[in-house]
């Protein structure tokens, strides 16, 4: 078994003010680190189509990547459960774009605060648009919908999530296979700019709901014939994800907890923005087991730019 840390690699801005409150309340962590050996393996979204969780994610079912994709294309069939077969599975997210003074950004669908009715009601009100367009859709999680489109599309995939770090313009379908596409989110964002539900959102100080992000286009792969051996320690994953680190911190004594149960010895992987830290007990010769383990510097690679 191995495990998966979401978010427990900060950015450099911030990784090294964080050390000292790692040491004193996650000293489970701070052991392992310690004494096993750090592989790092750089995943920036903009090259893969994904974040580095993602990654792990889509290599944990066994996905390689398919010719003339991004690997984060692999999200289309992975999130729609399609692992046989020949057609492109292309995914849409609810999201939320804002135009600020660097540009627009993107909010995806799994910090939006979104309930089931807010979203029933939101496909609903666009749903008499698909005919029209030769477009189908159909709700396949909370926020998220499988579309089925015409012709063959020719889109450079990157997941909402990874794109949410990156401003929006460079990502936006641009390519001729995707106009009807385009129209189509066009006279969605109108509709859902008045909608009742934004409205609601409003007074409650939430950000609207307000358009969509296609991602995926890859097709069903077999998956592995073993069932995954990767437990995911998800404590840290929401307080990374919106730059919270005043309660990133405040959740690092359950993990050292959750850890303190674990065996030693354990792979681990720590998952970041743009790259990802494998950890593993060192490999050594007979004679070097037998000396006391030299502690392993993780400070200087926790704190390397990024």
């Amino acid at each position: 078994m191995q495990l998966i840390i979401p978010g427990s690699l900060p950015p450099s801005s911030v990784a090294a003010d964080l050390i000292a409150h790692v040491q004193e309340k996650c000293p489970a962590l701070v052991r392992r680190l310690s004494t096993l050996a750090a592989k790092e393996i750089d995943c920036p979204p903009e090259s893969y189509g994904c974040t580095p969780l993602e990654y792990l994610q889509l290599s944990d079912n066994g996905f390689t990547g398919q010719d003339g994709h991004t690997f984060g294309a692999g999200l289309g069939p992975l999130r729609a459960g399609i692992i046989v077969g020949d057609e492109a599975v292309w995914i849409a997210d609810m999201s939320s774009v804002s135009i600020g003074r660097d540009g627009a950004t993107l909010k995806p669908s799994e910090l939006l605060e979104l309930n089931h009715e807010h979203a029933e009601a939101l496909y609903d009100s666009v749903k008499p648009l698909w005919e029209e367009r030769g477009i189908s859709a159909l709700p396949i999680d909370l926020g998220r919908w499988r579309v089925w489109l015409p012709g063959s599309v020719r889109l450079n995939s990157i997941s909402p999530a990874a794109v949410s770090s990156l401003e929006v313009s460079d990502w936006w379908p641009q390519d001729d296979s995707t106009t009807v596409w385009r129209k189509l989110l066009n006279e969605i964002q109108m509709i859902w700019h008045s909608h009742p539900v934004n409205e609601q959102r409003a007074l409650k100080g939430l950000e609207p709901v307000n358009s969509l992000w296609l991602y995926g286009g890859a097709c069903g792969w077999k998956p592995l014939n073993k069932a995954s051996d990767s437990l995911y320690l998800n404590d840290l994953t929401k307080s990374f994800l919106v730059n919270d680190w005043a309660s990133w911190i405040e959740q690092l004594p359950t993990l050292s907890k959750q850890l303190s149960l674990l065996p030693e010895g354990l792979d681990i992987t720590l998952v970041g923005q743009r790259r990802i830290v494998k950890l593993s007990p060192p490999q050594q010769s007979w004679w070097q087991r037998a000396l006391p383990r030299r502690p392993q510097n993780w400070t200087a690679w926790w704190t390397r730019p990024n």
